[in-house]
């Protein structure tokens, strides 16, 4: 077990008013060097002009190339014919004729085949809503990349490691709350039915530390703020008077969700990009709902497959397992800038396949489906999900205490080929980590207690 990998386990054990006041203690000590000179190349790469961005990605893309040429006879095969043009890489078009690696190509061979586990920190293991699992190699200073650009990001919004902040997310925790060191958080158990018995101790504990700032995935917090607003509205009061900033991480924020969420305690929020991979990150640098990425994290492209551009990217810190021009299968409105570098991009409709098909075999995007017309249904419900039945059918599933018998009337099912069912339940569908997503890729039947 490396050391940074002790600090996060250690961290989870450290008491609260010991924590707190360790939290002082700067990142750059934490972390190491890494941390700081990451930082300093974030800030660097943001300021420079386009041709030096330009001459960072040609060398450093040409370095990644050579290592794992030289050392992965995966990548080497991969190559194929590219490959004696690996020590030719002087432009981006160079770059842009290597061909695409995609999870289904990783997938295909063994992870000991296709990484150099003497790099690496640890195994990951990614799939998401997807239900299509990848494991890979993270690199030995994976940690200090991670939370130098995370702590960047985040200062956006106000806020400082020392400061405590409510993090929402599906662990399964042995209180109603439980405090870890490492980010300086309470963490919240997305999956936890609160009492009023459960939220009267949360606000003692969050008045006691001055809980100033929440984070987690929008439908998280969206779903606890809606909770707490019935049965705790004096937690609400305490939010409104004391929280600085939001964070929405790893998911999509909404609109409906962000909305509320905002309306409701601040419009002090930030929302980033970024997957398990750790390949590409990018944040609301200057508007929301625009991202830009980080060179210093990872290089980022926008790739044009059959008339939708596909997020690419390389990951140029990671020695241990390739992720050279992957494909994230993500969708994207893509923004250039004169040299023909992704400067920022808008999701186009969230995870590809986060779609449903109708009879005439056309892909409708959920985004546009649910969140792009005025459906009436939002105002009565908390959540709305969507399962593909069969090609030109689908279940709405919609998720309410109270009983809402006109469904159909409060849905816009206007010039849609789409046959659809609809069920309420009472509580949505989550995921493992405690996501609610739009489209329910898994077969799922409603508990009794559930409905």
């Amino acid at each position: 077990m490396s050391s940074v990998t002790l600090q996060k386990k250690i961290g989870e054990y450290i008491p609260i008013e010991m924590g707190i006041l360790l939290s002082h203690l700067p990142f750059k000590l934490r972390l190491g060097r890494d941390y700081k000179q990451y930082q300093e190349l974030i800030e660097k790469l943001l300021k420079t002009d386009t041709e030096h961005r330009k001459s960072f990605i040609v060398e450093s893309f040409r370095n990644i190339v050579t290592h794992f040429k030289n050392s992965n006879d995966f990548y080497a095969r991969h190559l194929g014919s590219l490959d004696s043009w690996s020590e030719n890489i002087t432009d981006l078009g160079d770059i842009a004729r290597f061909p695409l690696l995609t999870k289904s190509k990783l997938k295909a061979v063994s992870l000991c085949e296709r990484s150099n586990k003497k790099l690496a920190l640890k195994e990951f293991n990614t799939g998401g809503t997807t239900g299509v699992p990848l494991s890979f190699f993270v690199e030995n200073n994976f940690y200090s990349r991670e939370w130098s650009h995370m702590h960047f990001i985040w200062k956006r919004v106000g806020y400082d490691p020392s400061r405590t902040k409510v993090t929402i997310r599906g662990k399964s925790l042995k209180n109603i709350c439980q405090y870890n060191f490492n980010q300086n958080e309470f963490l919240i158990n997305a999956y936890h039915t609160y009492d009023s018995r459960d939220y009267s101790e949360l606000l003692r504990i969050f008045k006691k530390y001055n809980t100033e700032f929440i984070h987690g995935y929008p439908s998280s917090i969206y779903g606890f703020l809606k909770d707490a607003s019935d049965k705790a509205p004096y937690l609400i009061d305490f939010f409104k008077k004391n929280i600085k900033g939001i964070m929405f991480g790893s998911e999509y924020p909404s609109p409906q969700y962000r909305t509320f969420i905002e309306d409701l305690l601040t419009e002090n929020s930030i929302s980033w990009y970024g997957h398990t991979e750790g390949v590409i990150l990018a944040c609301e640098l200057n508007k929301k709902y625009e991202y830009v990425p980080f060179l210093s994290y990872g290089y980022a492209e926008a790739v044009k497959i059959d008339n939708y551009y596909h997020l690419v990217g390389t990951s140029f810190s990671n020695l241990a397992s390739p992720f050279i021009r992957y494909d994230t299968e993500d969708l994207i409105d893509p923004y250039f800038d004169e040299m023909g570098i992704l400067k920022s991009f808008k999701i186009n409709q969230g995870r590809i396949g986060e779609f449903v098909t109708d009879k005439n075999g056309n892909h409708i995007s959920l985004t546009a489906l649910i969140f792009g017309r005025h459906h009436k249904l939002f105002n009565v419900v908390d959540f709305i999900q969507v399962r593909q039945n069969n090609p030109g059918s689908i279940t709405v599933y919609y998720s309410s205490t109270s009983i809402i018998e006109n469904a159909r009337e409060l849905f816009d099912s206007s010039n849609l080929h789409i046959d659809i069912q609809f069920e309420q339940v009472r509580e949505p569908y989550r995921t493992a980590l405690g996501k609610i997503p739009l489209l329910i890729r898994t077969p799922y039947e409603a508990t009794d207690s559930e409905l």
